[in-house]
């Protein structure tokens, strides 16, 4: 697969999480994550996202799980240490 087009496919599924969030994140917490998205820093924006779901408490939906495993396949994370982090 060209890289562009995997690039382009991991900032479709960060829109997609982002959008997904939008009910259990605040607008501060979401416009953290955007701004690692916007200048291509995903293993930061999904890191940060995790962060703030443990940090705070905060439940994932099973779209945002979801979508979490799917970046952190795509960006070679070791994706059960992370969902392991997530409150239940």
């Amino acid at each position: 697969m060209r890289l562009s087009r995997r690039f382009e496919e991991i900032e479709s599924s960060f829109q997609c999480l982002m959008e997904a969030a939008r009910t259990e994140l605040s607008e501060s917490e979401c416009a953290e994550i955007q701004e690692y998205v916007d200048v291509g820093e995903y293993g930061l924006a999904l890191r940060t996202a995790f962060a703030i779901y443990a940090e705070e408490n905060k439940i994932a939906s099973i779209a945002v799980r979801e979508l979490i495993h799917r970046l952190a396949s795509a960006m070679a994370i070791d994706v059960d240490q992370l969902l392991g982090r997530l409150p239940n």
